[in-house]
């Protein structure tokens, strides 16, 4: 199959089976993923592979930033979120969190480390349909905040990229129609 080929046919399937993902395919996995455009080899990425408990713990760590994050943490809504959030983490039996982090290189620009561990999660998913798994991108505003960056433990001026779920597929997603790239395209020969 062709790079382009591979690209068009990917999709996100967050329809996962609970079942172990040998270590040996998560590491070829995470070998294409620092295989993005870095300017100055910064070399930026952070990968945390979560599986087992350590989902629990992740689970807990978003329930916390949820809470954090409510004006009334002590409503009862807010309180029966709790365990729903909590539970998010268990929807595949391996999650890799995707980080850039902060450059010693004078010359580095931030954004574009961060842009470069963002291209990684693209290299994840592809890789990931190339072995037969699973994979979506999570995010959420809790991805964003300095907080969940300090729970996970990345070191101050980290930058999360998002959450890389991954398994064996439960089942194939619909195909989706994809717009016309003409769409969203000008071209300028002047």
């Amino acid at each position: 199959m062709s790079v382009i080929d591979a690209i068009k046919k990917r999709q996100s399937n967050g329809m996962i089976e609970d079942r172990d993902v040998p270590r040996e395919l998560i590491e070829q996995i995470l070998d294409a993923a620092v295989c993005t455009p870095v300017h100055y080899n910064t070399n930026p990425w952070r990968f945390q592979v979560l599986t087992g408990e350590a989902r629990n713990r992740l689970g807990k760590y978003m329930a916390q930033c949820f809470v954090e994050g409510q004006p009334d943490p002590d409503a009862p809504a807010v309180q029966a979120k709790i365990p729903v959030i909590e539970k998010k983490a268990l929807r595949a039996p391996v999650i890799i969190v995707v980080a850039a982090a902060k450059s010693s290189d004078p010359r580095a620009i931030e954004e574009e480390d961060v842009a470069s561990a963002t291209v990684s999660c693209q290299n994840i998913l592809l890789a990931a349909e190339e072995l037969g798994l699973a994979c979506i991108w999570r995010t959420g505003s809790f991805t964003y905040g300095d907080r969940m960056r300090q729970l996970l433990g990345f070191a101050d001026g980290a930058r999360l990229a998002g959450f890389m779920y991954l398994g064996y597929p439960a089942r194939q997603p619909a195909p989706v129609e994809r717009p016309a790239s003409y769409e969203f395209t000008e071209w300028f020969d002047d």
